[in-house]
């Protein structure tokens, strides 16, 4: 199973919540930073918006805020 994506923004401190939590837990995610235009573009295509990251991609859907996506990361891979 290929690690799931997370657009996000390395100086956000919301963002920095769901790295903190995958990382302690021992969690792989493919970050892509939305200041990047290639990141940026791709979340715009999935739907998404980049004022209201994080965003995680996983299982063909696009999952948004931190609560959301650490539920998913608990449910997913703990």
């Amino acid at each position: 199973m290929s690690a799931p994506i997370l657009y996000y923004w390395a100086p956000c401190a919301t963002c920095s919540v769901v790295v903190n939590y995958a990382n302690d837990h021992g969690i792989e995610l493919d970050k892509r930073d939305v200041e990047l235009e290639a990141p940026y573009m791709e979340l715009l295509a999935l739907g998404g918006d980049a004022n209201l990251i994080p965003y995680l991609y996983a299982n063909e859907q696009l999952i948004q805020g931190n609560d959301a996506v650490i539920a998913y990361l608990e449910a997913n891979y703990l």
